[in-house]
């Protein structure tokens, strides 16, 4: 839309005021919505790096317990054994909203006292406890992905958003100061010009009654 697409009419003055004000709020809202996704992303950056820290140190403490479990029965026979094993690990995958942002939700469904499904021949101690090591990691694996599951959505969203901030304040509300601007100068304009006529029209209407009273 530009100047030259609107007629300077009070009516279409009142309706570009309106949208003006209609741009300057929807502006404001955004920027509000931006700074509280903000505050969202940093706390979720900073969960998804504890969460990754905590992974990290839990997956090499399994491997470690993993390793001594191999050392103590040989990495056949754990080999072996971890085919037969038919355990499986369950998660429930959700949705919410923050701000209107859609983030997911990740849980592990983890039993309080997991038991190995293995029989008890050709087993160890040590690997029972890598059992149960790497039994904690999946609940951590399930953390990590919500928590960078949010920060990538959220982090999505406050890029769009400031965008849309962006082009309100550079290009739609300028443009609407501007055409409103406008409109009122070419309106006051013509009201000067109006005035101008309407003194004009009424010295002409008082000499034309004078010089019929002289005559």
């Amino acid at each position: 839309m530009s100047f030259e697409n609107v007629s300077p009419t009070r009516i279409n003055l009142i309706q570009t005021k309106k949208t003006l004000r209609l741009a300057i709020s929807g502006r404001d809202v955004l920027e509000r919505k931006r700074d509280i996704l903000l505050r969202e992303l940093r706390n979720s950056i900073y969960e998804a790096e504890k969460i990754r820290e905590e992974l990290l140190e839990a997956l090499a403490k399994a491997y470690q317990g993993l390793k001594e479990a191999n050392m103590a029965k040989g990495s056949e026979t754990i080999a072996n054994v971890a085919m037969g094993s038919s355990l499986e690990a369950d998660f429930i995958l959700d949705f919410k909203s923050i701000m209107g942002v859609v983030v997911p939700i990740v849980e592990f469904q983890s039993e309080l006292d997991v038991k190995p499904d293995y029989g008890f021949a050709n087993t160890s101690a040590e690997l029972d406890k890598a059992f149960k090591q790497f039994y904690s990691v999946l609940k951590l694996i399930a953390d990590l992905a919500r928590a960078e599951g949010t920060t990538f959505q959220i982090a999505y969203d406050v890029r769009r958003t400031q965008r849309r901030v962006n082009a309100l304040n550079h290009v739609v509300i300028p443009m609407y100061r501007n055409i409103t601007k406008r409109i009122e100068l070419v309106l006051e304009e013509k009201e000067r010009e109006e005035f101008v006529r309407t003194k004009l029209i009424k010295r002409m209407i008082k000499e034309h009654k004078q010089y019929e009273f002289e005559f």
